[in-house]
């Protein structure tokens, strides 16, 4: 090795521990340096450390070697006093050595990783996704193509539930086998199956389902063996137990099959309202009801089932499991309704006390305004001066009582004024003395309620009352101008 390439590395100044460890080896190895090292300290030299001293003897040691030049023979190195021992024949690259350290290793096999994560195992998980997606809609669709290719059809027709539930009853009571009559069935609700949900949420009764699949006609072990049984019919002598059925045609079997996660066709299930109790520092405390299946079958019923036990086993047990249950949901239920109703009567009785109340209000004020407005009329009509005005009509009016009253009105006046006198006559305002102190401006746009109609017994026969809110003046009317006859009918 070069000494002055090994001085350069063991003054570096950033390896002070490894170089002052190198420096001990070099002069363990190099008795000369040793020697010419101890002499460098044994002078009298200014207050510095030891490390310093030591590190300047090396710089003095290493400062007129220079290195050698290019193409020179390596080996000729090994007789420079102080050098490392080489075996001959063997060199080794700096750059060989890093490219193989376990740090690069590591950074390769971390960089292959990625690689194969990247180029082949995503891509397999991608391909299985879709694999598998496409699968699953292929089974679906083969499974379903039937009833797709009927909702096709039917997308454009009017959906009518109602009608697709009496269809189906329509068409089991059409296929009954010989021997078999209208009594052997069930009584299957006529209506949409919104509706049967409705009656068992609301009333809490317990709701049979049959569905069934129009492509599997063959299988009707389940109508046959469970529907038309006599100790499953003799379930709905209780008005508690309702059964709806429907066939995939009808989209709400349809979307009822899927919820339940029908996998057979036919299916015949039983639901009803549970609820479950949980604990709670104030005590069990019961959950609010919800609709659930307690118990299906489904598929083809074996011959040598015995069909009274099955029916036994699977409904009756649960029936008799839950119905204490669903009775306190039922009373609960019915208490609620009852309690609705109370309230809405009352609330009903509350409002019409309101209304009433209201009415005497609005009378009280309609007839304190028609007194005020009659006194302001009658002032009206007894300081109008009918000399000074020359247009005059001259009105005859025949009262109920027999009694008749001519009056003289201006032409320009509105045929109201005609009514206002008649009232006046009728209560017999004009005879009685009253307080002047009525505020007009707040009777200009008032209009009272006339109890009576004004007719005209001439022909053409005419009444008053119809033109008495589209301003027609006294003038206008053939019937009054410039005089006339009218009579006074009560209204009842």
């Amino acid at each position: 090795m070069n000494i002055l390439h090994t001085s350069r590395y063991l003054l570096a100044p950033s390896h002070k521990y490894q170089s002052s460890q190198k420096q001990i080896k070099f002069l363990k190895i190099t008795p000369a340096a040793a020697r010419e090292f101890t002499l460098y300290r044994s002078k009298p030299h200014s207050t510095i450390t030891n490390s310093q001293m030591s590190s300047a003897w090396f710089q003095r040691l290493f400062s007129n070697h220079q290195p050698l030049p290019n193409g020179s023979n390596n080996n000729s190195s090994s007789n420079i006093p102080g050098a490392y021992p080489q075996e001959s024949g063997e060199s080794v690259e700096p750059s060989a050595r890093n490219r193989f350290n376990s740090r690069n290793i590591e950074l390769y096999l971390s960089k292959a990783l990625e690689y194969i994560q990247m180029v082949v195992i995503k891509p397999i998980i991608f391909i299985l996704f879709v694999v598998f997606t496409v699968f699953a809609k292929l089974i679906n669709t083969i499974y379903f193509r039937d009833q797709f290719k009927r909702h096709r059809l039917n997308s454009g027709t009017l959906y009518d539930p109602l009608n697709k539930s009496n269809k189906f009853i329509r068409d089991i009571e059409d296929n009954l086998q010989p021997g078999q009559n209208h009594d052997m069935l069930p009584p299957f609700y006529q209506g949409s199956y919104t509706q049967a949900l409705y009656m068992a949420t609301h009333k809490a009764k317990f709701l049979f389902v049959y569905l069934t699949n129009p492509e599997n006609e063959n299988n009707s072990s389940i109508f046959n063996k469970v529907v038309i049984n006599d100790k499953f019919k003799a379930l709905f002598n209780d008005p508690d137990f309702i059964i709806w059925g429907g066939d995939l045609t009808n989209p709400e079997s349809y979307q009822l099959a899927n919820s339940l996660n029908v996998t057979k066709f036919p299916f015949l299930g039983l639901l009803a309202l549970t609820r479950t109790t949980t604990m709670s520092p104030n005590g069990p405390v019961k959950s609010t009801p919800k609709i659930s299946l307690l118990v299906k079958i489904q598929g083809e019923i074996g011959s040598s089932t015995n069909v009274n036990a099955l029916i036994q086993n699977k409904f009756v047990k649960k029936i008799e499991k839950y119905e204490p249950e669903l009775r306190l949901i039922r009373k609960e239920l019915l208490d609620k309704f009852i309690n609705q109703v109370f309230t809405q009567q009352q609330d009903l009785n509350y409002q019409r006390s309101l209304a009433k109340d209201r009415l005497k209000k609005e009378q009280k004020m309609q007839e304190q305004l028609e007194e005020e407005y009659f006194k302001w009329k009658l002032d009206y009509f007894n300081n109008l001066n009918l000399e000074e005005i020359t247009d005059k009509a001259k009105i005859a009016i025949k009262i109920p009582n027999g009694e008749r009253v001519t009056r003289l009105f201006p032409a320009d006046s509105d045929i109201s004024e005609i009514f206002d006198y008649v009232e006046l006559t009728r209560k017999d305002y004009f005879n009685k003395s009253f307080d002047k102190n009525v505020d007009p401006s707040k009777l200009v746009d008032f209009r009272p309620t006339y109890k009576f109609k004004l007719m005209s017994p001439l022909p053409p026969k005419i009444t008053l009352n119809e033109q008495l809110n589209n301003n027609i003046l006294i003038k206008h009317l053939n019937c009054i101008y410039p005089n006339g006859l009218l009579i006074v009918e009560e209204l009842e």
